[in-house]
C-alpha cells in the first residue's frame, strides 16, 4: 500500500483550504460576469463584423485587379483568333489576361458607405456597453439578494440564541414552580418559528447563490467554493436622494450605451437613404486590361525548303503546259513564350452609365430606406421612453426605500426598547412568555423591514449609478 508524503498532504490541505475560503467582491463578480456572458460575447462578434465592413468600405475606393487563364481545345472549322486562319482539326488554345475596374464616380456612394460603416462600428461598440449594463444590473441584484438573506440569517440566528437562553432560564423557573409550564411551551414555539426563519432565509440565500454562480458561469469546483465578501453595508450612509430628475435624465441619455446605440443606428439608417439615392445618378467607370494567348495553329517553317517536281495546273492558249512550283517546308508550333510575347495586347475603356428605367427598383430601394430610417427613429424614441421610465422608477424606489428605512429604524429602536422592558418584566415574573414572544416578534419584523429597506435602497442607488456609468463598488 502506498502513502502520500507529508509534504503532498500538507499542500493538498492548504490548496483545499484556500479554495474553500474564496470570496468574491461585487467588482470581481461583475468582471467575471461580463467576461463570460454570452450576450456580451455576441456583441463583441458583432463589433468585429462591423469592423470588417468598415475595412471593406475603405478598400472600396481602390480599383480591383483580377487575373484569369484558360486552357482548351477546338474541333471543327473555326477561325483561330491569333493566326486569323481557318482551323479544321483539333486546335489547342490558351488565354491569359489581367483586368482592372475602377469606379471614378458613382454619386459619392463609396463615401456614404464608409460613413455608414463608421456609424455601425460605433453602434456595435455601444451595443457591447448596453450588454454590459444588463449584466451588471443582474449581478447587483443577485449580490444584494445574497447579502440581504445572509443578514437575515444572522439576525434570526441571534434571536434563536437568545430564545434558547430564555428557555433554559424558564425551564429552571418551571421546575422550581415559579412559572407555569405554558410559558415554557410558548418560548419553545417561539424558538421553532425562529429556526423556521433561519431555514427560510438560508433557502433564499442558496437560491440567490445558485443564480449568481450561473450568471458568472462558474465551474463545478468554483461553484462549490463560491462565496461573496460581506462589506460593511451598515456603514453606508442612507440619505434622502436629492437628485434633480431632469438633470439626471440628461446625464443618463448622454452616456447610456443602449440609447447611444439606438441613436447611431438611426444615423446609419439615414446614411442608407443617401446610398440608395446614388443609384439614381449617372456613374463613370474606367477599365483596363492586358491579355495574351497561345494557339496550336501558330506554326513557323524550319530548315531549308524542299523543292519537288513542279505541278501542272493548266495550259496556255497555244497549248503549252503551265506549272506551279512545288516547294514545301518542315514546320513546328511557335513556342509558348514567343507566342505570349507576340500576342500581348492592351485595352482601356471608359463607361458612362445613365439609369433611365430599372423597373422602379432604385426608387423602391430609396423608399424602403426611408421607412427603415423612420423605424430606427421610433426605436430610438422607444428606448428613450424606457430609460426615462427606468430612471424615474429607480429614483422613486430609492426615495421610498429611504423613507421605509427611516421608519423601520425608528420602529426597531422602539421595539428594541420595548423588548428590553418586557424581558426585564419576564425575569421579574410580571410578564408572561406570550408577552415576551409578541414583543420579540414585533422586534424581528421591524428588523426584517429595516434590512429589506436598506438593500432596496442600495439596489435602486446602484441601478442609477450603472445607468450613469459610475463606479460599481459599494
Amino acid at each position: 500500500m502506498q502513502y502520500l508524503s507529508p509534504v503532498i498532504c500538507f499542500t493538498l490541505c492548504i490548496g483545499e483550504s484556500v479554495l474553500a475560503q474564496t470570496t468574491w467582491t461585487l467588482q470581481q463578480c461583475a468582471d467575471r460576469a461580463v467576461e463570460t456572458n454570452l450576450a456580451v460575447r455576441s456583441a463583441h462578434l458583432d463589433r468585429q463584423i462591423a469592423g470588417e465592413d468598415l475595412r471593406g468600405a475603405n478598400w472600396g475606393f481602390l480599383p480591383d485587379l483580377n487575373a484569369a487563364a484558360t486552357h482548351g481545345y477546338n474541333w471543327g472549322q473555326a477561325i483561330d483568333r491569333y493566326t486569323n486562319t481557318f482551323a479544321t482539326d483539333r486546335t489547342r488554345t490558351n488565354n491569359f489576361w489581367l483586368n482592372s475596374n475602377w469606379d471614378l464616380f458613382r454619386g459619392l456612394r463609396q463615401h456614404q458607405l464608409r460613413k455608414r460603416s463608421t456609424l455601425d462600428v460605433q453602434a456595435a461598440e455601444e451595443a457591447i456597453g448596453a450588454a454590459r449594463v444588463d449584466v451588471l444590473t443582474q449581478v447587483v441584484a443577485r449580490y444584494m439578494e445574497m447579502l440581504s438573506a445572509r443578514e437575515n440569517i444572522e439576525a434570526a440566528k441571534q434571536q434563536a440564541v437568545g430564545t434558547r437562553e430564555r428557555i433554559a432560564f424558564t425551564q429552571a423557573l418551571v421546575e422550581a414552580g415559579r412559572l407555569a409550564r405554558v410559558d415554557l411551551l410558548d418560548l419553545e414555539a417561539q424558538l421553532a418559528r425562529e429556526e423556521f426563519d433561519v431555514v427560510s432565509n438560508e433557502n433564499l440565500f442558496d437560491r440567490a447563490r445558485l443564480q449568481m454562480t450561473q450568471l458568472l458561469q462558474l465551474t463545478a469546483e468554483e461553484s462549490r467554493a463560491f462565496d461573496i465578501a460581506t462589506p460593511s453595508v451598515n456603514a453606508i450612509q442612507v440619505s434622502d436622494p436629492d437628485a434633480d430628475l431632469p438633470a439626471l435624465l440628461e446625464r443618463v441619455l448622454a452616456t447610456h450605451p443602449a440609447y447611444q446605440n439606438a441613436r447611431l443606428q438611426m444615423e446609419s439608417a439615414e446614411r442608407s437613404i443617401d446610398i440608395t439615392r446614388t443609384q439614381l445618378l449617372p456613374s463613370l467607370s474606367f477599365n483596363a486590361s492586358v491579355a495574351t494567348g497561345y494557339s496550336g495553329r501558330d506554326v513557323v517553317a524550319v530548315g531549308d525548303p524542299i523543292i519537288g517536281e513542279p505541278t501542272q495546273v493548266g495550259f496556255t492558249e497555244s497549248g503549252e503546259s503551265v506549272f506551279t512550283p512545288n516547294i514545301q517546308y518542315d514546320t513546328e508550333t511557335r513556342g509558348l513564350g514567343d507566342q505570349l510575347d507576340r500576342n500581348l495586347n492592351y485595352s482601356t475603356s471608359w463607361t458612362l452609365s445613365v439609369p433611365i428605367f430599372n423597373q422602379m427598383s432604385n426608387r423602391t430601394a430609396a423608399a424602403q430606406a426611408r421607412i427603415r430610417y423612420e423605424q430606427a427613429r421610433v426605436r430610438m424614441g422607444q428606448q428613450r421612453l424606457e430609460l426615462e421610465l427606468s430612471v424615474q422608477q429607480s429614483l422613486n424606489d430609492q426615495r421610498a426605500a429611504y423613507r421605509q428605512f427611516m421608519a423601520a429604524d425608528r420602529a426597531m429602536s422602539a421595539q428594541q426598547a420595548s423588548l428590553t422592558f418586557v424581558e426585564e418584566r419576564f425575569q421579574q415574573g410580571t410578564a408572561t412568555a406570550l408577552d415576551l414572544a409578541i414583543a420579540k416578534s414585533l422586534y424581528q419584523q421591524a428588523q426584517a423591514r429595516q434590512i429589506a429597506a436598506r438593500y432596496a435602497y442600495l439596489i435602486a442607488k446602484k441601478s442609477l449609478d450603472i445607468m450613469q456609468g459610475l463606479p460599481l463598488a459599494l
